[in-house]
Parts: structure tokens; sequence; C-alpha cells
């Protein structure tokens, strides 16, 4: 079902949902978004700004509440009662975004180092302290996209012209989970409590979701007939994966079981195409699903 939006809005994403069942994701229009929470019941309410801010989002929620988002090219959290905290920039960069958010609170994203356009892996606590993550040799960009409750992070390096899938132990130490044979982009998107990622990464046959088992074995997931592309995005504690297949030039919101059965799980009635971001240990799927002139509209599955 197609979620609330606000007053004025023609656009909406649902980006992430807890254990309750609550979401958090961006409702506004093309001159700017506002990060908004939506209730287990659909009930919309909008997040607040400090005073003179201009537009803000919401990327993640954890089981107790607590939202990660990002105000102005700031990274920010919100506390479940709705306030609200700017977290620092960290020294040598000019802007920061968060991406994830694990139970004990700790958020991990990344940086924009000064004006170079390249990217830092950044961890931060609720009490505002940033630590850079470390690169790969001779990468110059690192983005870290999942966090999961003991503290493991996953994203992407570049190095060079290759885009490298890692892992972060809770100490710092990075792995390179590579890529796949004959390809130069592994992205990982999402990582459960028992340390089983997803993402997606470009094979000889273009973009395949992935996902890697906690020794780094890599698999591809199963496509949808017809389709030909596809990402993992999501991955819940039974294993259970969310991302999206395209078929016909239009993605679709898909899930995979554990056991690696895919299922479409379509598009509303009146859109043309859909996307899942998250799912939680109930099943809920929080996305978005797009109308024909090209908005993306948050849906919960």
């Amino acid at each position: 079902m197609e979620l609330a939006e606000l007053p004025g809005s023609t656009r909406s994403q649902a980006f992430a949902v807890n254990a309750a069942g609550v979401l958090v994701g961006v409702s506004g229009t093309d001159a700017g978004e506002y990060a908004v929470r939506w209730a287990s019941n659909g009930t919309l309410s909008q997040l607040p700004m400090p005073p003179g801010a201009m537009w803000s989002d919401a990327s993640a929620i954890n089981d107790a509440g607590l939202i990660a988002g990002n105000i102005d090219l700031q990274a920010a959290w919100w506390s479940p009662a709705g306030a609200v905290t700017l977290l620092p920039v960290p020294n040598g960069f000019s802007g920061s975004y968060v991406e994830a958010v694990n139970a004990d609170g700790v958020m991990v994203g990344d940086a924009l180092r000064g004006s170079s356009g390249n990217y830092g892996a950044i961890r931060w606590t609720t009490g505002g302290t940033a630590t850079e993550l470390a690169m790969l040799p001779n990468a110059h960009s690192a983005h870290a996209t999942a966090i999961n409750a003991s503290g493991f992070i996953t994203g992407y390096v570049d190095v060079g012209p290759a885009r490298h899938a890692v892992r972060w132990a809770p100490d710092g130490t990075i792995t390179d989970l590579g890529v796949l044979p004959g390809a130069n982009l592994a992205i990982v998107w999402g990582i459960n409590d028992a340390g089983i990622m997803v993402g997606a990464a470009l094979t000889g046959e273009g973009p395949q979701a992935v996902r890697w088992a906690v020794d780094g074995t890599a698999t591809v997931l199963g496509m949808l007939p017809n389709g030909t592309e596809a990402r993992a995005i999501s991955v819940n504690t039974g294993g259970t994966i969310v991302g999206d297949v395209t078929l016909s030039d239009q993605r679709h919101a898909t899930r995979w079981s554990k056991q690696g059965a895919v299922t479409d799980l379509g598009v509303p009635p009146g859109r043309v195409a859909s996307s899942a971001y998250a799912i939680n240990d109930t099943g809920v799927v929080a996305g978005y699903s797009i109308d024909v002139n090209d908005n993306p509209h948050a849906t919960r599955w």
C-alpha cells in the first residue's frame, strides 16, 4: 500500500522500517524534501529541523525508535521523542551523510573530503564522536552503507576505476570482499545480525543481486523471468532479502527467500515501477513506487 504524504507533496520514499513496523523516509517536492516518520498504522509526522534548515531526510531507524538522517548536508539523528541533534562534520570534510544505525545507536555513512569529490566512510556515536574508517591500499573514496548489532559495517571502496565491496570489523579492520570474476564493480548495501551481506555486482550479464556469506563467499541471486538487472538492498535476521529486478526497463520490488526463491512484489495500480529498500523480521517491506511522471511514492508491502 502507498503511504500518506505531507500536504502539497508530489513525491515520497520510505527508506527503512524497524521491528515495530515504524517506517522513515522523505516527503516533499522537487524543490525540497523533508524527513518523515510513518507509525505502524500509517500515521504520518514530519520530523523537526533546526531553525533556518532548508531540507532533511530520514534514512534509518533502529528498534528503539532512534532515527538517523541528514539536514542540509549534515548528518543528524532524532530521539524517539523527536528531539534533533546535528552530528559534527569530521575535520577535513565539508559535508556528511548517515546511511544506517544499529541497536546501540552507532551510525555510519560518509563525508565529502573537502572539494576533492572523494568521500570517506564515517562512523558516529550519538555523543558526536566521528571516526573515519580505513581505506584499502590505493583507494581514493569510501562509503559505509550498513551496520549490524555487533558493529560490523559494510560498504564499498573505489580503487582506481574499480569499486570493491568491503566490510569493516568493530575494531576498524577492513576486509576486501572484492568483485566478481571478470568485473570491476561490487557494492554491499545491507548486513544482518548474523553477518550475511547483500548488494550488487557487475557481471558479464550486467548488474546482478549478490549475497555474501560471513566468510566472504559471493552468490549471485536468482533473477525474475525476463529480468535484466537486479539489486539486493536489505536482509533481515531470517535471511530474507529485498531489492529490485529490472523488467522491460522498469524496476520491480523483489524479495528473495533464504533458500533463494525469488518473488516479484509487484507494482501498485496506476504506477509503473517499484523498489524495496528495507525489510524487518516480520516481513514488512519499505520502499517506493513510481508514477507516470517518474515521481516516487512511499510504499509498504
